[in-house]
């Protein structure tokens, strides 16, 4: 019978894990752009143990497991651990057949300051000794013998299908900071009120498999590619995160005031510079957030201007974000810089695959 390493009750820190090969599949898929919020789990504290795989669910909206242990005392216990979304595993060429119930493990990260015995997962040492790093922050704790999703090289030709024109191709977010106002956002007291009630293990409507509207389709979109098209007199903005499309009405002057509002609202884009400005008004969405900003309310008079600009050598695109609303707001916020996407020559979407856990 398997054993916690450590005081089940009182989460240790600095300790030790390897886990079966089968398990370093499924729990490599943890970008850096987390998709719903992780906020529960405490980045300072590592902890770890070790037990029996029950249970296996290789899905979005994130991966999951569940491990039998058997506490000091005899008594057993179960560890749900969170990963992400499946993309990169697929991408990797890993099968997602690599873990059966039953295979013994080990397992690490950073513990739940919400949930008894909930993880989110960072470290995996295999037992050749080859390291696991399942988090792009994640740093080796065991091993010389490192293996890193994020480490493995890219094809650098293009694809036909992606021949660079423009913005009009594959581009994939990249690590972004929270704006520097997040921490004391300028909010009126009621959505103040409403943040602090929000409950991301509760409330957060991605949990129910709910496709996210605006900004969050894009401002936390998980790593997810996201594709610019051309379709008549229009762009369409494609995601791969739910496999969302977002229709950009280039024509001048076009009023969308009198449609009705949508999850991702409707969007009207213009050139400027050579940079693509999308203001989207409409939203019927229920939260604005970003990394750094949770469960904050939106709305109905929310304002959101996008700016994508390429830089001069065509492989970056920057994305600033302004948003108006005085429900909400006590003045515009402006996230200059927020996210970096850089294209990705030969990527192809994947199909989105979210399943709630019963």
């Amino acid at each position: 019978m398997s054993r916690i390493v450590g005081d089940a009750t009182k989460l240790n820190r600095d300790l030790i894990l390897p886990i079966g090969a089968a398990a370093m599949g499924l729990l490599l898929a943890l970008p850096a752009l987390a998709h719903h919020s992780t906020a529960e789990y405490d980045n300072d504290v590592f902890s770890e143990a070790e037990g029996t795989v029950v249970d296996v669910l290789w899905r979005n909206p994130h991966v999951r497991l569940t491990i039998s242990t058997e506490a000091f005392d005899g008594e057993t216990e179960q560890w749900e651990l969170e990963g992400m979304g499946v993309m990169r595993l697929d991408r990797a060429g890993m099968p997602r057949d690599l873990i059966d119930v039953g295979t013994t493990v080990r397992f690490a990260g950073n513990p739940s300051t919400r949930r008894s015995r909930h993880m989110y997962v960072t470290n995996v040492l295999m037992p050749d000794g080859q390291e696991i790093l399942l988090r792009t922050t994640a740093e080796p704790r065991w091993s010389e013998n490192i293996v890193s999703i994020d480490r493995q090289p890219i094809d650098p030709r293009p694809a036909t299908s992606d021949r660079p024109r423009g913005i009009f191709r594959v581009w994939v977010p990249s690590a972004n900071e929270p704006p520097a106002w997040a921490a004391d956002p300028p909010l009126t007291a009621s959505a103040r009120r409403a943040r602090d009630a929000y409950d991301p293990v509760v409330d957060d409507p991605l949990l129910a498999c709910t496709p996210p509207g605006m900004p969050r389709v894009i401002s936390r979109s998980g790593g997810h590619p996201i594709r610019f098209i051309e379709r008549e007199d229009d762009i369409v903005l494609q995601n791969e995160y739910f496999g969302l499309d977002r229709v950009i009405h280039m024509q001048p002057g076009i009023d969308l005031g009198d449609r009705e509002p949508t999850p991702l609202g409707h969007s009207a884009g213009r050139w400027e510079n050579g940079a693509l400005i999308v203001t989207t008004t409409g939203i019927d969405w229920p939260y604005f957030q970003l990394y750094g900003l949770e469960g904050v309310p939106q709305s109905p008079a929310m304002e959101i201007v996008e700016r994508f600009t390429m830089t001069e050598a065509e492989d970056e695109l920057s994305y600033d974000l302004t948003a108006t609303d005085p429900a909400v707001f006590t003045r515009p916020v402006i996230a200059e810089g927020y996210v970096t996407f850089r294209w990705r020559p030969g990527l192809e979407f994947l199909p989105y695959e979210c399943v709630i856990r019963r």
